[in-house]
């Protein structure tokens, strides 16, 4: 007990904020006369910090020292985003003509939770960042989208090869399941199996689920 107090008496007030389960797992700080922004991996317990001049690709920070203030969210604000996204999520899910497991978890969501936290999605920058259908047609071309809305219909398998779309590797899917079916859209960097998921909510709109 000694060891973890005397630990905790030499954290930054920052990395304390974070690594508390109960607070949002980002934090802004100035650094150098810069606004920067710290998060967490909540799984490995690893803090990073966000690259000058990227919105999402960061590394592992350990500098405290160089933190000479911090932005503390305004709690009632936060709580009030998160709740209007799960609000989101489920006013476009009423939408779908289709079933399966996580349209049936956004309709029984609890308000007063994340969309992490309902297990909706892995909680990352795309939460309720929405696609259209109509506009990966544009990319991948009306076949492709006539054979995915059939799939999507039969309840059958499909994929898509990849194809440009702004600039990332595009492709959809869709695949039975127990409890209905699911379909997806990938926006991956080229050549390369990491980038953005998402998950389609409804018959014309994907929705952001997870980022790797």
């Amino acid at each position: 007990m000694y060891n973890l107090t005397k630990k905790m008496e030499h954290q930054h007030e920052a990395e304390t904020y974070l690594r508390n389960q109960n607070n949002p797992t980002t934090l802004y700080v100035r650094i150098e006369g810069r606004r920067r922004r710290l998060f967490i991996n909540r799984d490995t317990g690893t803090i990073g910090i966000i690259a000058i001049g990227k919105r999402k690709r960061g590394h592992i920070f350990t500098s405290w020292n160089t933190i000479e203030k911090v932005f503390y969210p305004n709690m009632g604000d936060e709580g009030m985003h998160e709740k209007n996204l799960v609000l989101k999520y489920k006013r476009l899910a009423a939408r779908a003509s289709f079933t399966n497991s996580w349209l049936d978890d956004i309709a029984k969501a609890e308000l007063s939770k994340s969309l992490y936290e309902n297990h909706l999605t892995t909680g990352n920058c795309i939460d309720g960042k929405c696609i259209r259908l109509a506009t990966i047609e544009k990319y991948c071309g009306s076949s492709c989208i006539d054979l995915f809305k059939t799939a999507l219909k039969e309840g059958k398998h499909y994929s898509t090869p990849r194809f440009d779309f702004f600039g990332y590797d595009g492709s959809l899917w869709c695949e039975p399941r127990k409890d209905g079916v699911m379909a997806g859209f990938n926006k991956e960097y080229r050549n390369c199996g990491n980038g953005y998921y998402y998950l389609l909510i409804n018959d014309d709109t994907f929705i952001g689920y997870d980022v790797d």
